[in-house]
């Protein structure tokens, strides 16, 4: 057997420990391998990886406290362009979060997936909104950063209907752009009431400050994208109060 098969096989019953929960086994085995602490399987995914996606506090501790000094996060990436910290927003675990950000050096918390997405858009996407509130408040999340599709964290948020991330966004982030356009030209307020969020619409436009006169590239207003006639009475008497 090769090298490099050896090497493969000893990582796959290291994150197979992992997947398992097995701490103490998995712990063992990069004790007994520390070169293979971040060695790639075939989804190009490392061991931390798998320990942020099993929510392994304890095994995410450990692994950072081996992690050789010359190991910058931001290149611990997958196939798809995942680190561990867009694992861990995906989870919305905070503790895991902070043990990486406090990582020297510090990972960028904008860093993108292959998509364009970052930390935020998928904690906003799973609804973690304590997560989401930490990558605002302590670490400065950028809220306008789009996507590949053209969507800021905001857009995410008007869409899923989370009236919690967007008032997070809108009353903590930084240089907030309300009534940024999709790669569509659809705002925040485009998303919310194409989704039937009609609440949501209302926080955007009284909190927010967001335009209900902005059009998309096919120069349709928000309220004309509406997902029936009920949610536009509903944001259309809601705002002229």
């Amino acid at each position: 057997m090769s090298t490099e098969s050896v090497r493969d096989e000893k990582l796959q019953v290291i994150n197979d420990a992992i997947k398992e929960n097995k701490s103490n086994l998995a712990e063992q085995l990069l004790t007994e391998s520390p070169n293979l602490l971040y060695a790639k399987d075939e989804d190009e995914r490392s061991p931390l990886h798998w320990a942020c996606s099993m929510n392994n506090i304890a095994l995410v501790e450990y692994i950072l406290s081996h992690t050789p000094s010359n190991i910058d996060l931001d290149d611990v990436r997958d196939s798809s362009g995942w680190t561990p910290i867009h694992i861990a927003s995906s989870i919305g675990n905070v503790e895991i979060l902070n043990l990486l950000m406090h990582r020297d050096p510090i990972p960028d918390v904008n860093q993108t997936t292959n998509s364009g997405t970052t930390a935020l858009h998928l904690s906003i996407s799973k609804d973690h909104l304590p997560f989401v509130r930490v990558l605002i408040e302590e670490f400065g999340a950028n809220c306008r950063k789009k996507d590949k599709l053209g969507y800021t964290p905001l857009h995410r948020a008007a869409a899923m209907g989370s009236m919690g991330s967007c008032r997070e966004i809108i009353t903590k982030g930084k240089l907030v752009n309300v009534n940024a356009k999709d790669n569509e030209g659809w705002t925040a307020l485009h998303h919310a009431l194409a989704e039937g969020n009609g609440d949501v619409a209302v926080l955007l436009v009284k909190v927010g400050k967001a335009d209900p006169l902005v059009v998309n590239n096919e120069g349709l207003k928000p309220i004309q994208v509406s997902v029936d006639e009920k949610v536009a009475r509903f944001f259309k008497q809601s705002i002229e109060q």
